[in-house]
């Protein structure tokens, strides 16, 4: 998801927002709600179309512990979703909703429930903003991002990936930023206890994240490292490294590929994704510096060879 892609998000959330109030006085017209319902609507409309744009000026904005319109852009449609049906049944009464009203019900509920799951990509696209390596992603940022990770890892399976890129018993593995160790916890069983997993990442909670999960398995070949850039780890050390969803956050890439291409041994392999970022630009980027050969592309996974 690009930086144009999430943008239009914000324009999506308003739209949603406009045709909630039409939505209403279409079904006023039609006799399926009162007067009062239009009203609701038009008050739920205004607020979240306020909502909408303030929180695209918080997108825009490059300070990135901010996110206060986009908690409201989530909290509105969120209560919107069980204040529709207690309205209706206070007006109405439980049988007439049951027995007339089920379809401008199930109609507002989808309407609420489509702008929630859009202010949750506005989150996404707040979380993944590009080039803000300088400072830690906020706290409400991690505990979003922690579940989308937790959620994305039941479906990716991280175990099978690692296996199929070829990684193996007794290499070295730097996963650099980790998040919460969906790849650096299987890769520690695939090396075994004569490699070696470095779960580097910005992020102090992702950090301890991985910290609390090594210690609660008992993994003793997992070594966690707290940094925005610098691996500190000495020249030509790592057999592999991966760089999963990360390349978009990173502001000074040529430097990042520089320490990479530093700490991977003569004739790694480095594997990456260009998720959140165009495909032309992302190969752009690794053209630079003449560091890396593209080997091959599988599925979404660039695997890259030390030169």
């Amino acid at each position: 998801m690009n930086r144009n892609r999430n943008r239009k998000i914000y324009f999506y959330y308003i739209l949603i927002a406009v045709f909630y109030p039409i939505v209403k006085v279409i079904c006023y017209i039609s006799g399926l709600v009162y007067l009062r319902g239009v009203v609701y609507g038009l008050i739920a409309g205004a607020v979240t179309i306020s909502i909408g744009i303030r929180a695209y000026n918080e997108y825009m904005d490059m300070v990135r512990d901010r996110s206060l319109w986009h908690w409201l852009a989530a909290i509105i449609p969120l209560i919107i979703i069980p204040l529709t049906p207690v309205i209706m049944i206070l007006h109405l009464g439980l049988k007439t909703v049951l027995m007339e009203k089920m379809t401008p019900f199930v109609l507002f509920e989808c309407i609420a429930g489509a702008q929630f799951i859009v202010a949750i990509l506005m989150f996404r696209g707040l979380i993944f903003k590009r080039g803000m390596d300088k400072q830690e992603m906020p706290r409400v940022g991690f505990a979003i991002m922690k579940t989308v990770l937790t959620l994305r890892s039941l479906f990716k399976k991280p175990d099978r990936i690692l296996r199929e890129i070829g990684l193996q018993r007794g290499q070295t593995l730097l996963d650099y930023g980790c998040g919460i160790g969906s790849f650096s916890i299987p890769a520690a069983r695939i090396v075994g206890e004569d490699g070696t997993v470095y779960a580097l990442d910005i992020h102090p909670l992702a950090v301890k994240a991985v910290e609390k999960e090594i210690k609660k398995r008992g993994i003793s070949n997992v070594k966690t490292i707290l940094s925005a850039r610098e691996t500190g780890l000495p020249d030509e050390s790592v057999d592999v490294v991966l760089l999963f969803d990360v390349l978009q956050m990173v502001s000074e890439r040529e430097k990042l590929l520089e320490e990479l291409h530093r700490v991977l041994k003569s004739g790694g392999f480095l594997f990456a994704t260009a998720e959140h970022l165009d495909p032309e630009e992302f190969m752009s980027i690794f053209a630079r510096g003449d560091l890396f050969t593209l080997v091959e592309r599988r599925g979404e996974i660039f695997k890259f060879e030390r030169k």
